[in-house]
């Protein structure tokens, strides 16, 4: 059997820094629905424009995958994404754990990734970094004495 969906997928986007239409292509489905914390996208065209909007100042992206559960048509991979952007964490590498929940025959056609966006964004941007991560601990301070 030649390379499945899934393994074509963890390699193109092991090293993520540009995807290309034809990258993207050869993964998803032209009726593609992607979900992620930062909104949902419809269809290959308007993902492929999606990602050249979210990777366009990225310095570096890849992701390293830890775990994964497969059947013939579903996948559920735990993953750990490296991330540089210049406006982020003054350019130095962040690191966000994530899932992918991914339904696919012959090509994905739901890509769901499940990830802590503050942990991403919000915690790394100047000025507000500061209070989200004030926030957070705050919030689990509060869980634990509950």
């Amino acid at each position: 059997m030649t390379e499945s969906v899934i393994e074509t997928l963890k390699r193109t986007f092991a090293v993520a820094d540009r995807l290309t239409a034809e990258d993207l292509a050869s993964i998803y489905a032209p009726d593609i629905t992607f979900i992620d914390p930062l909104g949902r996208i419809d269809g290959l065209d308007n993902l492929s424009h999606y990602f050249d909007g979210v990777y366009k100042n990225v310095t570096s992206c890849r992701f390293d995958y830890l775990d994964e559960i497969t059947t013939e048509t579903s996948a559920s991979i735990k993953w750990d994404m490296f991330f540089k952007h210049p406006r982020l964490a003054a350019g130095k590498e962040i690191k966000v754990r994530g899932v992918s929940l991914l339904e696919f025959n012959e090509k994905v056609h739901v890509h769901e990734d499940i990830y802590d966006v503050g942990a991403l964004m919000y915690e790394n941007i100047p000025v507000l970094g500061t209070p989200v991560k004030w926030l957070k601990r705050r919030a689990h301070n509060v869980a634990v004495k509950a």
